[in-house]
């Protein structure tokens, strides 16, 4: 026995002595409304606080509310789950702090306490939630589009929209700008805006009524009375109701006595809330809380209120896209286009190019993109072949994506007229020039003739030397006196070699 139980002590020791050995991680879907039922989970975690830990643990749940909630698990994987409901009969709306302990069972026999963990929550007097904004599936937040109808609808919170389902009538009240459009089951409301760049309040009131239904009875058959004029307290009219225009020419007196949700017997307090009738907006003379910073205090306690807003600026989207410019291209030539849109501001625009041909998605994005104040730019490119240009412009509510190709043609050479023309023409002229020219020579040639006379009477020697004028003046002083009988004329004259002329000068 005491083998048996020694072991058990000295690990006992030795587990106890180990301190915190997991990490505890708590969290709760507060806030809620009062009646509605909170969940809340915690996780055991190794001392990495990132994985599971492993084991049999012991849960002990407990809040700070009065009357005080409390659960004990006493055997549970390493995740537990506590849902608590608040009664609105027993606590009252404002803040709570819920704790559990966690403690792990060793060899089935002993819970060593390893932690604890506690979280502060709200339980509100209305409820919670938010309104979600919709145009073709895609959400709206802080802008809307001018071109398609807002969707509008109430998301309460999973425990609020619990509690609230079970109440036996669900209706919510629309407000744009503090003018009242009527009432729908569904917490959903459809609207069309016209003008862009303005700034609208949109309000939904929802109203849950847990008042129970009274048992049902038999009708009288309908009189032709006139209808009372006291509005009623209770919401007797289920019925969506879709917003009025100024074309529709309906009075909603009668809808005012159905679904006005408090009294208004006293006017004392100015109301600022207004309806379409007859197409001209009028005075709207019930009341409602929260909405329009109304003062009306809720004081009926089978109901439970939720009230949500949201501001809006509306924006027309981009439309109207021009693409002007020559998307045929010379080879060498730089691409040239212009792009024109219309559209609110603030607009911003990209361009991207494909090689070839590309069919646009729609779904093209950009990694970075160049403010617009007016939608008109150039688009300026050198391309060597064929491309496709994309161009994506978006502002707040919308993009448009966009697609031009471009073509890119090569052009043989050739030569240009001025080059063939001028040379053949020129030839032409030259060729006529020498023709006439030879023939104006042949035929006036006979003028150009000219007689050369010789005045070299003397017959000619090949041996003659050369003598200068002094030394022919001596020959010829000396010839004077010595020169032999002429010769006959039938002989020809015989010089003697010495007897030589030279040139003249």
């Amino acid at each position: 026995m005491f083998s048996t139980i020694f072991p058990i002590s000295i690990f006992l020791v030795i587990h106890f002595n180990s301190g915190f050995g997991f990490e505890l991680k708590i969290e709760c879907d507060a806030p809620i409304v009062l009646g509605a039922t909170l969940n809340c989970t915690t996780w055991v975690f190794k001392e990495d606080g990132k994985t599971l830990a492993g084991g049999n643990f012991k849960y002990a749940w407990k809040d700070d509310a009065i009357p005080p909630n409390n659960r004990l698990m006493e055997s549970g994987p390493n995740v537990d789950t506590w849902s608590v409901p608040y009664n609105s009969s027993i606590y009252t709306a404002g803040g709570y702090v819920i704790r559990v302990d966690v403690c792990e069972w060793i060899l089935g026999m002993f819970c060593t306490y390893q932690n604890s963990a506690g979280t502060f929550f709200m339980i509100t007097e209305s409820l919670n939630g938010n309104l979600l904004l919709a145009q073709k599936n895609e959400t709206r937040d802080s802008f809307v589009s001018t071109s398609d109808t807002l969707k509008t609808a109430v998301a309460l919170k999973p425990s609020d929209k619990n509690y609230i389902t079970k109440a036996p009538k669900v209706l919510s009240y629309w407000f744009i700008d503090c003018v009242y459009y009527g009432i729908t089951t569904d917490l959903q409301f459809d609207y069309n805006f016209t003008k862009s760049d303005e700034n609208h309040m949109i309000e939904s009131l929802v109203v849950g009524d847990f008042t129970p239904l009274p048992p049902p009875t038999t009708l009288p058959p309908p009189t032709t009375s006139t209808p009372s004029t006291t509005i009623s307290t209770t919401i007797m009219s289920s019925t969506t109701s879709k917003p009025p225009s100024s074309k529709s020419k309906r009075s909603i007196d009668n809808q005012i006595n159905k679904d006005s949700i408090l009294s208004a017997k006293n006017d004392s307090q100015s109301n600022n809330i207004k309806v379409w009738e007859n197409g001209v907006l009028v005075p709207y003379n019930g009341s409602f809380p929260y909405v329009c910073n109304s003062t009306v205090i809720t004081t009926d306690s089978h109901k439970v209120y939720g009230y949500f807003q949201k501001i809006v600026t509306t924006k027309a989207p981009i439309s109207n896209i021009t693409v002007s410019g020559n998307n045929w291209l010379q080879q060498g030539e730089i691409l040239s286009l212009n792009v024109n849109c219309k559209g609110s501001e603030k607009m911003q625009f990209c361009v991207d190019y494909k090689r070839g041909l590309y069919n646009v998605t729609g779904n093209e994005t950009c990694h970075e993109y160049d403010e617009l104040d007016t939608c008109d730019f150039p688009i300026k490119r050198y391309l060597q072949d064929q491309h496709t240009v994309i161009i994506i412009i978006k502002n707040d509510v919308s993009k448009k994506v966009t697609s031009v190709a471009v073509t890119i043609y090569k052009v043989k050479q050739q030569a240009q007229l001025s080059v063939i023309v001028i040379p053949v023409v020129f030839g032409l002229i030259a060729v006529v020039t020498i023709v006439f020219g030879v023939a104006y020579y042949l035929q006036n040639r006979s003028r150009f003739i000219v007689e050369v006379a010789d005045f070299d009477f003397g017959p000619k020697y090949a041996d003659m030397e050369y003598k200068t004028f002094k030394d022919r003046l001596k020959d010829s002083i000396v010839n004077a006196f010595t020169r032999d009988p002429m010769p006959s004329s039938s002989e020809a004259p015989i010089w003697p070699p010495g007897h030589k002329y030279g040139s003249m000068t």
